[in-house]
């Protein structure tokens, strides 16, 4: 492209995910596709906030990364203004020997309770749960899911500690404030090098999942071209040696085409599990 433009980014991610991930993106799309890019970081919410104006019917973003579940309420409110990008990051994971896109849950449990006969998520029956949120589907949903199929219900859990976010629910189970929690895969990978000890009391019990892949959502306004060369640029990412290495280090493998029906069936049907009201502690 000849003449520079403003791409405006939004991540609602982090502290999901380092921020320094997103700033890396924006670095290789400005070298790319010869843009500069704005961030804006919002970790209030996994999407755009839905009692505000919309910041894509309102053209105040032109690309933003979000949860899964959140794209899937922008769907249903039938959003025309936005629309998905069809690129998807791919994360490196124990369980990801394919290297598919998608992303897992971890059941984590501090190391000390593997002395006390904890060896499935079922022996964590009346144990204390930290989570992120009501909404997420690696924090919340596919884990009363999975309770359900087993024939559990409310009454397994101990104590449910909304943390705020999954490095805060990891953090509780590290410092034995809760006994569990579920978290994002990748949250862990990056993160738990930085945590006390480099994380080596944390321990993972299960790992639920494949879940519906990171979506990233771009302002329907934008040309094709622009839309084109911004999805090129992310897949081209393993051809580039010194890109590869650099997102190596935020356990991203490469990007890999997406498509809106990973957003229907199973991810729909694990969304739509009422969340579990009990006496909830927030932190």
């Amino acid at each position: 492209m000849s003449e520079k433009f403003e791409l405006r980014v939004v991540t609602y991610m982090c502290p999901t995910h380092p921020v320094e991930l997103y700033e890396l993106i924006l670095e290789l799309l400005e070298e790319s596709i010869n843009c500069y890019t704005t961030l804006q970081y919002e970790s209030r919410t996994p999407g755009p906030f839905p009692d505000r104006p919309d910041p894509f019917i309102t053209d105040k973003v032109d690309l933003a990364f979000m949860t899964a579940g959140a794209y899937m309420n922008l769907r249903d409110c039938k959003n025309t203004a936005m629309e998905l990008l069809p690129v998807t990051p791919v994360f490196a994971h124990q369980m990801n020997v394919e290297n598919k896109p998608g992303y897992f849950s971890d059941i984590i449990i501090h190391s000390d309770k593997k002395g006390h006969n904890v060896n499935t998520l079922l022996d964590l029956r009346g144990c204390n749960f930290a989570y992120s949120d009501e909404v997420s589907l690696s924090g919340t949903k596919i884990v009363l899911k999975t309770l359900k199929e087993k024939g559990e219900n409310a009454s397994f859990f101990g104590s449910l500690l909304r943390s705020g976010s999954h490095l805060a629910s990891a953090q509780m189970v590290l410092s034995k404030q809760a006994e569990w929690a579920a978290v994002d895969s990748t949250t862990l990978l990056y993160s738990k090098k930085f945590m006390q000890d480099g994380g080596r009391d944390i321990t993972i019990l299960e790992t639920l999942g494949r879940l519906p892949p990171y979506p990233i959502v771009i302002n329907a306004k934008l040309p094709e071209e622009i839309k084109s060369a911004i999805a090129k640029a992310l897949l081209n990412l393993p051809h580039v040696g010194q890109w590869k290495k650099r997102f190596a280090q935020f356990g991203v493998i490469k990007f890999e085409r997406n498509g809106d029906a990973v957003y229907d069936g199973p991810a729909a049907q694990m969304r739509a599990v009422p969340s579990e009201k009990l006496n909830i502690r927030y932190y």
